[in-house]
């Protein structure tokens, strides 16, 4: 569970700050530090489309200090200020990018038939179509959609979550960069066996996947793939059957928790165990006789 303190938001200094942006001067100061990078106050008020130097010099007295930066030889945006133009230029405030869907290489964990990504009111599922078992379903941003094709636009979800998933994992939160902390559970509300649940001390974020998932920037699995003429970085983790299923995981001891994952690759197999909170503790390859 998150901290208390680390959850308290000062909701009148929040305020403050949406204040500051709600006013369409300041978003064009904004846009213009961001489009031309540090420039001189004269530079800035061309840029920004002011012809009245004292009504530009007042928006941008609102804007300095939390958003854009002041040197000697120009104006800004600081880290705040960027992500204040990303959130107010962000196309999910307009309309939704059209529907699309294709079957993807993977098949249902629960049934065995294909699996299909849709991409629907800027989210992506990755659902059984015969059985509804859903294997995944997030958030993807509508700029996202519109600049790729299908095609490569599940494969960019893909790799956003597997970068997501690794942050978690390693202990840093996706969202705010927090701290994350991660604990393997028994039971859950997450649909899965053994889900790996990583949950930020500092926003209250929460992440749940199979245990495989978090393992696929191990050096033991990444070298173990290698082998076999595969990597993480060529196929979305939604076709490795170790990263969606967890049928196959078994525990090995239960006080202190840890659990067996075995990853299988032609006639070999590699068993990682992993404690109680996700780290690997023993890998062995095999070869059935």
């Amino acid at each position: 569970m998150a901290d208390e303190d680390s959850l308290t938001v000062d909701v009148e200094q929040a305020a403050d700050a949406i204040g500051a942006l709600a006013d369409t001067d300041r978003i064009a100061i904004l846009v213009a530090l961001r489009n031309g990078g540090r420039q001189s106050f004269v530079e800035l008020q061309s840029a920004a489309g002011f012809e009245d130097s004292g009504r530009f010099n007042y928006h941008l007295g609102k804007l300095v200090g939390r958003f854009v930066a002041k040197h000697e030889d120009g104006y800004e945006l600081r880290a705040a200020g960027s992500k204040a133009v990303d959130i107010v230029t962000d196309e999910r405030f307009g309309e939704s990018p059209p529907p699309e869907e294709r079957p993807i290489d993977a098949a249902c964990p629960s049934c065995g038939n294909q699996l299909r990504a849709r991409y629907a009111d800027e989210n992506v599922e990755i659902a059984c179509p015969d059985c509804s078992t859903l294997v995944h379903y997030g958030y993807f941003p509508p700029r996202g959609r519109t600049t790729r094709d299908a095609d490569s636009l599940f494969d960019a979800y893909g790799t956003c979550l597997w970068r997501d998933f690794t942050l978690a994992y390693r202990g840093v939160c996706p969202y705010c960069r927090g701290r994350m902390r991660t604990q393997v559970e028994t039971e859950s509300d997450h649909h899965l066996d053994y889900p790996a649940v990583s949950d930020c001390l500092d926003c209250g974020a929460s992440i749940a996947t199979t245990i495989g998932l978090r393992l696929l920037a191990d050096p033991a699995v990444v070298s173990f793939l290698a082998d076999h003429g595969t990597s993480p970085d060529d196929r979305p983790f939604w076709e490795f059957d170790f990263c969606i299923d967890d049928s196959d995981v078994t525990v090995v001891s239960e006080d202190p928790l840890s659990v067996s994952v075995p990853i299988r690759q032609g006639d070999e197999t590699l068993r990682v165990v992993v404690d109680e909170s996700g780290s690997v503790v023993e890998t062995t390859r095999s070869v059935p006789r």
